[in-house]
């Protein structure tokens, strides 16, 4: 017997990890449905409506007919930057949004499985000797963004507390908890630091830059791994994983941000300066952050599987292609 195809409800579907996911569960036959920043008029080739999530009557009134068997939970502001710049509205967008959703959902005849996409953000400054992280690490965040998602973190198991989780069938409901650490890929926004370089790099490259690369705080080290893995792992843990469970996902290797540059710019075969400058420091940066896979890697099967090489090709490809560079 085939099986029909789920509902899918995707928000903040207009994202760079949003559309990655859209596409990978149109290409398994479900139907996706999006919820993108109603500031937005995003062309998707997928039904999406410009929802504010922290309008909880509209955002109820779009939930109640639409009945979806699944939902992923992407909309953020997830711009460290951005949130301490602006905490009201991080908080509005990050927990209260996640609230509203999930109240909305709550009210369904059948609770859909729900995917709260979280951050390694969460941990804080952990000691080195602590790392990689474990899922099992008490959380201490030290930025607004990871404080906000902390909190949308316990909205989901308030939820799961107060409706289940149920797990009485295979199509158990209840809410999954991912910790993302920092990804990329072709597609990101140049206002996050490995997009930014390879842009710049096509720039000069097109002859429309100076040669130089203006960089913030080059020692920061971090777990880095490509988007496309980390939508797998979003897909994997909405399919198999016991609600009320939280997953790192995470490729397990940490490199400096400097090592990430470097090879880009060798990638990119151009005689290149970098240079770091005092105004794109960010004093609420975590020196060091790895995190352990292995709870899910033993418990869904996930792994990260593209090289960080490949991923740093394809996105210098992806922004050459851009800027019209051969």
């Amino acid at each position: 017997m085939s099986h029909s195809p789920d509902k899918i409800l995707i928000t903040g579907a207009s994202g760079f990890v949003g559309r990655l996911l859209a596409r990978a569960e149109m290409e398994r036959g479900n139907t996706v449905i999006g919820i993108h920043d109603p500031q937005e008029s995003p062309d998707l080739p997928f039904e999406s409506k410009g929802v504010d999530i922290r309008d909880k009557k509209t955002l109820q009134d779009f939930i109640t007919p639409l009945k979806p068997q699944r939902v992923y939970h992407l909309a953020a502001i997830s711009s460290v930057r951005m949130c301490e710049e602006n905490p009201s509205l991080c908080f509005g967008v990050n927990v209260t949004g996640t609230l509203n959703l999930l109240d909305a959902l709550s009210k369904l005849d059948e609770r859909p499985r729900v995917l709260f996409t979280s951050s390694c953000e969460v941990y804080g400054n952990v000691d080195p000797s602590r790392q990689p992280v474990r899922e099992d690490h008490p959380p201490a965040p030290i930025n607004i963004y990871g404080l906000s998602k902390l909190l949308g973190e316990e909205v989901c198991h308030y939820y799961n507390y107060i409706g289940g989780p149920r797990s009485d069938s295979e199509n158990s409901s209840g809410v999954i908890i991912t910790r993302g650490f920092n990804h990329t890929g072709p597609g990101q926004k140049e206002s996050f630091v490995f997009p930014y370089v390879a842009s710049t790099l096509a720039k000069i490259e097109k002859g429309d830059a100076e040669p130089v690369l203006k960089m913030g705080n080059l020692s920061v080290r971090r777990d880095v791994l490509d988007a496309r893995d980390v939508v797998r792992a979003y897909m994997m843990a909405a399919d198999k994983a016991e609600p009320g469970s939280t997953y790192n996902v995470t490729s397990g290797r940490c490199i400096s941000i400097e090592e990430c540059v470097r090879m880009l710019v060798e990638i990119s075969g151009l005689d290149v300066k970098i240079t770091q400058e005092q105004s794109r420091m960010r004093p609420y940066d975590i020196p060091q952050l790895s995190g352990d896979a292995s709870r899910i890697g033993k418990d869904l099967g996930w792994r990260a599987e593209i090289t960080l090489e490949q991923t740093m090709k394809d996105l210098l490809s992806y922004w050459r292609a851009k800027e019209g560079v051969s």
